[in-house]
């Protein structure tokens, strides 16, 4: 599904964007610089939206096809991911691939393809091993009393991955951890899920982030920080301490980076 706006930029004129539903805020904010009139989307009615209970904040209406956060009036919560993203330098993908083009002589559409390929790869890898952490890490209690390894993937390259991110860290599977717990601060309208949620104590807690994308450069550990640092600041509004931000990169094995917090831009 894409969402599409026609912006009124002056008398009889109009510019046209368009954005999958994630990209909802953004396409809010372009319309918002360039309309005379602003304007406020809302997710309202979302089939896919179910009610989530929340660690912090309550509840929350959540569309994980969509990725759309919503609370009962319909109004579109920022998520962590698309608070960072602001931050990040745009791709002109349309002028960078032109330039290819020019040079290389393949058509600037094929190569936009091939870009739009390889990240719907990526990011289903990077879904999959998300979902073989949460498996292993919140179900492995219950799968031991029911005698089954249910909590293992059976996809053995996945599970040797898994396998990889608690061996290969002393201490790290004697630790209490939450997997995938939903946040939300409704008086900022802000709410996302983290990755693994340590508990250090009471109320006390390290947030950590898995990321598989294949380079760990410094302006995405700067995107990750903002990131993470947004998660931080709802669970403080919610009573926490926050100790710490990890991230865990998977390059051929897993590495851990300690970030330290950001200020967040309100």
């Amino acid at each position: 599904m894409k969402l599409r706006a026609h912006v009124p930029t002056q008398q009889y004129g109009f510019m046209e964007i368009e954005g999958d539903p994630e990209e909802a805020r953004e396409i809010e904010r372009l319309y918002n610089h360039y309309a005379e009139t602003p304007v406020k989307f809302k997710s309202a009615n979302s089939p896919n939206a179910k009610r989530v209970e929340c660690l912090v904040g309550g509840s929350i209406l959540y569309d994980p096809v969509a990725h759309i956060y919503t609370n009962d009036a319909g109004d579109d919560y920022l998520s962590g991911s698309a608070y960072a993203k602001q931050f990040d330098k745009p791709f002109d993908m349309q002028a960078i691939a032109s330039k290819m083009e020019a040079k290389s002589g393949v058509p600037a559409s094929e190569i936009i393809a091939i870009w739009k390929l390889k990240g719907q790869a990526s990011a289903s890898f990077g879904t999959s091993v998300h979902e073989a952490m949460e498996l292993f890490g919140k179900h492995k209690n219950a799968c031991i009393k029911l005698d089954k390894e249910y909590h293992v993937s059976a996809i053995p390259v996945i599970n040797a991955i898994v396998a990889d991110f608690f061996n290969n860290f002393k201490g790290r599977e004697k630790e209490e951890a939450l997997y995938e717990p939903m946040i939300a601060d409704h008086k900022r309208k802000w709410a996302g899920q983290i990755d693994r949620l340590i508990i250090t104590g009471d109320k006390k807690c390290v947030i950590g982030d898995y990321k598989t994308n294949a380079d760990m450069t410094p302006a995405k550990i700067e995107t990750y920080t903002n990131q993470l640092s947004f998660y931080a600041s709802i669970m403080e509004a919610g009573g926490w301490t926050v100790e710490g931000m990890e991230l865990y990169h998977l390059d051929t094995t897993w590495k851990t980076i300690k970030l330290e917090r950001k200020a967040i831009k309100e």
